[in-house]
């Protein structure tokens, strides 16, 4: 069956036909829980579809949330960015706060990842400075031109229009 599925993952997809099977069948789902930590050239594409696949706290992701989380570092901007969306989707743990915190500062501060990525990740520091005010004084430094000259016009705009609703 897993066989099956990385193939269907190689080229044309059903993303319908495959959320079905996610939603329906428990060792589907957990086989795309495995693959999308792993450096495979399907990975990618399995986050992309669970992301699509998965509501809001998603009780299945949570067992799993750590390990999805520490392997975010590992992968390419793509798919970084995809494991970005899954994670923040989910409500966590002050370890695994924590944890995605320090994952998206260190994506955040790589200036050459592609923009879209470092948007997700900085998206989740204005959040944690929202709920943690005295993290504001490190968005100083993170937010100089140095970080945000290689964003596109667009995700500086919207970056910085969350900033602005910090203060």
């Amino acid at each position: 069956m897993s066989e099956e599925l990385v193939k269907q993952l190689e080229g044309k997809i059903d993303k319908d036909r495959i959320k079905s099977l996610i939603n329906n069948e428990s060792k589907i789902f957990y086989f795309f829980v495995k693959h999308i930590c792993k450096n495979e050239s399907t990975s990618w594409r399995a986050t992309w579809v669970l992301h699509h696949t998965i509501n809001n706290n998603d009780k299945r992701i949570k067992p799993h949330l750590k390990k999805i989380i520490l392997s975010i570092q590992e992968k390419k901007d793509g798919h970084q960015r995809e494991l970005l969306k899954i994670v923040r989707k989910m409500k966590f743990s002050e370890k695994e706060e924590g944890y995605f915190f320090d994952v998206c500062v260190s994506i955040w501060e790589e200036v050459q990842k592609k923009p879209a990525t470092r948007y997700y990740a900085g998206l989740f520091i204005i959040e944690m400075a929202k709920k943690y005010p005295e993290i504001k004084n490190e968005l100083e430094g993170l937010t100089t031109e140095y970080y945000t000259q290689t964003l596109s016009q667009g995700i500086k705009r919207i970056f910085n229009r969350e900033l602005f609703k910090l203060n």
